[in-house]
């Protein structure tokens, strides 16, 4: 089987670079911001000696501390997948050698595509595998896709022919033939192939009931042979390996736009200072000094004028904000996963888009699914609706085995026995036992488990399998059903049946599925018609209950029928295009003119916290839509019990079949509700049917209506229209849309939002897996928008606005100077202070802001979900009061220095101070008046971290200029100025406290003045709890009933 083809090797990369690719990529990566293409356009320029008015050395040192920093922090990263790579690559296996028959041990990267591998019980699969021959004597075998779909329950995988599991491992050795597969796709659970062995007597159907997946892990089965069909990157595991989409957070786009607001600003000044250069130029006073270059034409005057200031000014923009930005974010997004509250079932939170953790408080819209999502999904069969009557079967009492005992009509004996037959044939189940050996069963739908445990509880206990053979004990005697076709349940599909033949011979159909689906599959004559209308008006019952419902129905079926089945269902599983399409046709021939049985109901309770947390996130003024495939009435039933729906609100269910219809219904609510005039809350409910034709026809009509709504509910939902409901609100309006989901079926919501919440749940990892954040519960959802994603947009925005105000109160000292100096483009500070300014002198203040700057304490945050909607994104007001300050500050730093230097300043040794000294005399200013500000706009001072990282910057700033001074063969410039202005007389002491005092008054008075005219709700409640001890008050996590709102101040109480 294994001739040489052009079929990939076994490896798996998840690298993002090679050694040819990372320094070409990661220049690509950085330099494709904007801010590191500015700062790389200064370094060029400031290269140019006849230009730069500052040392290339210092530009290019910033600069390249940048990109070593992300250099660095890229590579360790990918050293660690790389080195997760080599160890999985590297992994031995087992590969029978066609030539001897014998076992041999290779490395996984050595596997070919046609190789024989043999794999022991818990070992790894290292390629996609169809299985040949296992140690069980029907060919079955079991695999755990944990790694793959986070699912933890066993397959069960078959040899796809008794044929070949028949066959000896020595024969497999010697086998000879071909494997026609269908093209490599990412697809877990889709396979089509046909095995071709020469000798067989015809060609061999695979499917995915046959395959072993890359990554797996084969279970309660001691050795497994199988052939390999896709390997390396062509496996379904490597096709899998996608990165998610590129996200960015307002903020992030926000902030572009500011940096080019103070960009532009900086061109003004630059205009302004090469005309005034210009201006002296070109006067009697620079003649006669002989300062003017007479050979220089006026062009080259004017360029060289335009990019010295460009170069001198480059520090308005400050170059480590993106760095200072990206550390903060990381070290917020582990704060959210060391969040103690959100540890729950040994589960705990997780952030792996760190760039996202501001956006959280930014959210308008949440769309949640809610199976596992707002319920526990953990199922408990409640009611039994058989033959039109509803029978109690809770708390697994087993009462419907009592119906076969004491009914006293056969008619009732029979419709109960089929209906636990039912529930003990159709299903995906596997057994297994619990630590104390007692039987339980594992699936992927938590419903079939419980309908399951339910049979067993009333005497129908599904035993296992044996290779085609169903094994139960009916009320303690061991029959043996034979599994000749099991159709299985996709949301495509939405019913799973099984054809069997019991002991006697005879062929049943049993069949359970959503009502919706089945309906329209029962006979239809006078009995089954009337026993559904008997049934449906149960299921109303039980969707006003909020309970999940399935239909029960089953058929005999004629070995002559059986056979023209089995003949179509062959011919169509055997096609390799269009199999899937073929068997469902088949199937649904099949599966028709059933007999009623009855329907089931499973409650499936809310988790807990839901009603708080959703009502919570309506106070905040976000829209809440909770998207389901339940009913109408389970969905309408569970947004009551949620607090997503409420008795003074108007519930507006919109039903509609076609185009223009649905369009009168959006014009007449429109009408009613779409001024937002209406002062009244309304909700909409919405099935999938509907909401198909407002997608396609009607979105930007019924979204300007829904705009108004406080809720939606939408029903009978597939799992593609999830996503496309979360698009329609993104596309007609410009909000921050949030998904959250347990489930596979909710990853295309979740990756379509703006903010993707993965619950981990039982259904498996993958909504986990695929969101920006991971929590346990949905009531964490809560916390982490008020509180985790408050905070950081709290932090980041004052990271922001303190990156520009303390670059600019610094560096536009150089333009006050160009006033004085002929606008020569002189620096008044030294090239390396210029160079640490961002990197040490300012780093830890703005790190220390960014980690711990809190407004409110979370309890407060957490009585008072209405604060959530204050302390937005970034604003242009916000910006230009900082850059006031800025421009005041400056000009007081500059006025004070200027005092003391205007005509030098004398030492008491007698010696007349410089320019560099006046330098040194301005940050020694300058920089006490930045930390100053910086502690008097953090509303929250961590004793003792912020005193201290605002003192150790300080110090480092000394400990550079004092090395300086005495490096005189390095930096002659500097030699002896730190002694000379700093230890010689407190003249520069005195004039630092002054200017302190003089820059922050204004800044306390306006701050008092606008608490007392226009306080600001965070402004109230932080004077509200200022004499509360909240220190053993917890936000989140408390036992309701002791939580006592009287003592806490409430932002209601204000309004």
């Amino acid at each position: 089987m294994n001739k040489a083809q052009d079929f990939p090797e076994n490896s798996i990369y998840t690298t993002k670079y090679t050694i040819f690719s990372f320094i070409p990529k990661l220049l690509w990566e950085q330099f494709r911001k904007a801010t590191s293409f500015y700062f790389l356009m200064i370094c060029l320029i400031a290269s140019i000696p006849s230009i730069s008015p500052i040392s290339p050395a210092s530009s290019w040192a910033g600069l390249f501390f940048i990109l070593i920093v992300a250099a660095v922090r890229e590579a360790y990263e990918d050293y660690l997948r790389f080195q997760a790579d080599v160890s999985v690559n590297s992994n031995e296996v087992t590969k029978l050698d066609p030539s001897t028959g014998l076992e041999k041990q290779i490395a996984s990267f050595e596997v070919q595509v046609g190789d024989i591998l043999y794999i022991k019980q818990d070992a790894r699969i290292p390629v996609d595998l169809v299985v040949l021959k296992t140690s069980a004597d029907d060919g079955t075998a079991f695999m755990e896709t944990a790694q793959l779909d986070g699912e933890t329950n066993l397959k069960l995988r078959s040899s796809p022919s008794e044929y070949v599991y028949k066959m000896t491992k020595g024969d497999l050795c010697k086998m000879s033939g071909s494997l026609e597969a269908e093209c490599p796709n990412h697809d877990l659970y889709s396979f089509k192939g046909s095995l071709k062995i020469h000798g067989a007597p015809h060609a061999i159907s695979a499917d995915e009931k046959n395959l072993l997946l890359t990554g797996a892990t084969l279970r309660n089965t001691e050795w497994c042979l199988g052939l390999c069909v896709y390997a390396g990157p062509e496996s379904k595991l490597g096709l899998n390996l996608k990165l998610p989409p590129s996200k960015f957070s307002t903020l992030d786009k926000k902030l572009n736009r500011y940096i080019l607001s103070i960009f532009c600003f900086k061109i003004l000044l630059v205009l302004i200072l090469m005309i005034k250069q210009l201006v002296f130029n070109f006067s009697d006073l620079a003649a006669a000094q002989d300062l003017v270059d007479l050979e220089a034409t006026k062009g080259f005057i004017v360029v060289k004028a335009f990019l010295t200031y460009f170069v001198l000014l480059n520090y308005l923009i400050p170059l480590s904000l993106v760095v200072t930005l990206d550390i903060v974010r990381f070290l917020q997004a582990t704060m959210i996963e060391w969040d103690a509250s959100f540890f729950h079932d040994s589960k705990e939170a997780t952030a792996t888009t760190s760039n996202l953790n501001d956006e959280l408080a930014l959210v308008d819209y949440v769309f949640s699914d809610k199976t596992g999502t707002l319920t526990e999904n953990v199922m408990e069969f409640k009611y039994a609706s058989i033959n039109g009557v509803i029978h109690e079967d809770s708390h697994k009492r087993g009462d419907l085995k009592r119906l076969i005992d004491y009914a006293t009509d056969n008619t009732t004996k029979r419709f109960v026995k089929d209906y636990l037959y039912t529930l003990c044939l159709a299903h995906s189940c596997q057994t297994d036992t619990d630590k104390q050996g007692k039987l339980i069963y594992k699936s992927a739908s938590p419903d079939e488990e419980a309908l399951t445990e339910s049979a067993k509880n009333n005497g129908f206990v599904f035993l296992g399998r044996e290779g085609k053979y169903i094994l139960v004990d009916i009320r303690g005697k061991k029959k043996k059903f034979e599994l000749l076709v099991e159709m299985e349940f996709t949301s495509d599909r939405k019913r799973m049946s099984v054809i069997v033949r019991n002991q006697k011979g005879k062929i049943f159909l049993f069949s359970k599925g959503a009502d919706q689906e089945m309906a329209g599959r029962i006979l239809k004559d006078k009995m089954n018609g009337d026993r559904l209308k008997r049934t449906d008006k149960d299921l109303s019952e039980f969707s006003v209950q909020g309970l999940r419902t399935l239909i029960l129905a089953y058929k005999p079926i004629s070995e002559a029928d059986y056979n023209t089945f089995f003949a179509e269902y062959n011919r169509a599983a055997n096609l390799i295009d269009g199999r899937e399409v073929a068997v469902d046709k088949v199937c649904d021939r099949v599966e028709r003119d059933l007999l009623l049985i009855g329907a089931t109901a499973i409650e499936d309770k809310l988790q807990e916290g839901v009603p708080k947390t959703i009502y919570n996130l309506r106070r905040a003024a976000i829209k809440v839509w909770v998207i389901t495939g339940d009913k109408e009435e389970t969905a309408i039933n569970i947004g009551y019990s949620s607090n997503l729906l409420s008795n003074d609100m108007s519930v507006e269910v919109v039903h509609a079949t076609e185009v223009e219809e649905c369009g009168q219904v959006i014009e007449k609510l429109a009408q009613k509700y779409g001024s937002g005039a209406n002062t009244k809350p309304f909700a909409f409910v919405i099935n999938g049917q509907v909401l198909k034709i407002i997608i396609k026809h009607h979105a930007y009509a019924f979204m300007q209506v829904a705009q108004h709504c406080t809720s939606v509910v939408c029903n009978r939902v597939s799992p593609l229209q999830k996503a496309e409901v979360v698009k329609m609100v993104q596309d007609n309006f410009d909000v921050v849309c949030l998904s959250i989901g347990d489930g596979g079926n909710d990853v295309s919501m979740i990756q379509q939002a703006h903010l993707g919440i993965g619950i981990k749940g039982r259904e498996g990892s993958q909504a986990a897996r695929a969101a920006d954040f991971a929590v346990p519960k949905f009531r964490d959802l809560e916390k982490l928008l008020f509180i985790h994603g408050r905070y950081s947009l709290l932090r980041n925005t004052k990271v922001i606005y303190a990156s520009f105000y303390k670059n600019s109160t610094m560096f536009l000292c150089n333009v006050y100077y160009a006033f004085f100096n002929g606008a020569s483009g002189q620096a008044l500070f030294d090239d390396w202070v210029m160079t640490f300014y961002n990197i040490l002198f300012t780093a830890l203040p703005i790190l220390v802001l960014g980690l711990f700057e809190k407004d409110l304490d979370e309890y407060i945050i957490a009585k008072n979900p209405p604060i959530y909607r204050s302390q937005k994104v970034l604003t242009y007001g916000g910006l230009i009061a900082w850059m006031s300050y800025a421009v005041l500050h400056s000009s007081v730093i500059w006025w004070t220095a200027y005092a003391l230097y205007n005509d030098g300043f004398m030492l008491p040794n007698g010696q007349i101070t410089g320019l560099y000294s006046f330098g040194v005399m301005l940050m020694n200013i300058g920089l006490p008046v930045i930390y100053c500000k910086l502690l008097l706009e953090s509303a929250n001072w961590v004793l003792p971290w912020t005193p201290f990282f605002t003192i150790v910057s300080g110090l480092c700033y000394y400990l550079v200029i004092g090395i300086e001074s005495h490096l005189n063969h390095y930096v002659p410039t500097q030699y002896g100025v730190v002694p000379q202005i700093l230890g010689q007389s407190p003249v520069p002491w005195f004039a630092t406290i002054l200017a302190i005092v003089l820059c922050l008054l204004p800044d306390v008075t306006f701050k008092y003045v606008a608490r007392q005219i226009d306080p600001k709700s965070w402004h109230i409640l932080q004077e509200k709890y200022m004499d509360i001890d909240l220190s053993n008050k917890i936000a989140y996590g408390v036992d309701e009933e002791q939580d006592d709102d009287r003592q806490v101040p409430l932002l209601e109480d204000s309004n």
